[in-house]
């Protein structure tokens, strides 16, 4: 009889298809990133982005589609949202799990310390994390971080230099619509660095594998975003 009860109670726990969980976990499982066939973040998902992602919160600001001057040329961009301040030390150590900084380490300092190749792996995970396919966050175009600079959207910290996602050119801009670098960018080519002060309009090639500048200045970077208005 014993033996029948027992045989009848596994029988219905392995009909009833349910699992049961259990600790504190329970049910907190992380979102899957949600697919999409635009790299575009839409007004409301944007807004989330600025809530807090295990205890991150980054500070996006929209630039509205717009044209720009450098020099005497014309740069037409789309609308774009950019983080305001430099990714700090405790939300790259939240995303990457850990904190490269070479000088003080203090989760609301800037992080630096980091290659590009760092931040790039950086904005990809974070655009995972927050449920976006891979490609949405990402570094700034020099032309966007520019504009950001000149609109007062951005504010470039006099102590670190900026990794922006575009390769080198003695040329600038390539392009008036969007540019992004020129067309023929290879990862390990030199990406240009900006800041680490209030030139905005200084432009440096830099080795992509440099965590700092020959004890000038360690490089920081912002994320940014495209977002439809």
């Amino acid at each position: 009889m014993i033996f029948i009860t027992l045989l009848t109670l596994f029988l219905l726990s392995c009909g009833s298809g349910t699992v049961e969980c259990e600790g504190a976990n329970c049910g907190n499982e992380p979102r899957p990133p949600v697919s999409s066939s635009s790299d575009d973040v839409s007004s409301s998902s944007s807004e989330k982005s600025s809530s807090s992602i295990f205890s991150m919160e980054i500070n996006w600001k929209k630039t509205p589609s717009t044209s720009s001057i450098h020099g005497s040329t014309a740069i037409t961009l789309d609308a774009f949202m950019v983080s305001s301040d430099l990714i700090t030390q405790g939300q790259y150590k939240t995303v990457m799990g850990k904190n490269p900084a070479k000088a003080v380490k203090n989760d609301s300092l800037p992080v630096e310390g980091v290659s590009w190749f760092n931040a790039v792996e950086f904005c990809k995970k974070l655009s995972v994390l927050m449920g976006y396919a891979d490609s949405v966050i990402r570094l700034p175009t020099e032309a966007e971080w520019e504009y950001a600079g000149n609109g007062m959207v951005l504010f470039p910290n006099e102590n670190y230099w900026e990794w922006t996602g575009d390769c080198y050119d003695s040329v600038f801009p390539i392009g008036t619509n969007n540019p992004s670098g020129p067309v023929n960018c290879l990862p390990a080519d030199d990406k240009v660095r900006k800041g680490f002060g209030f030139e905005l309009s200084n432009r440096y090639g830099t080795d992509p594998y440099s965590t700092d500048i020959g004890g000038t200045g360690y490089i920081s970077f912002r994320v940014v975003t495209r977002n439809k208005e």
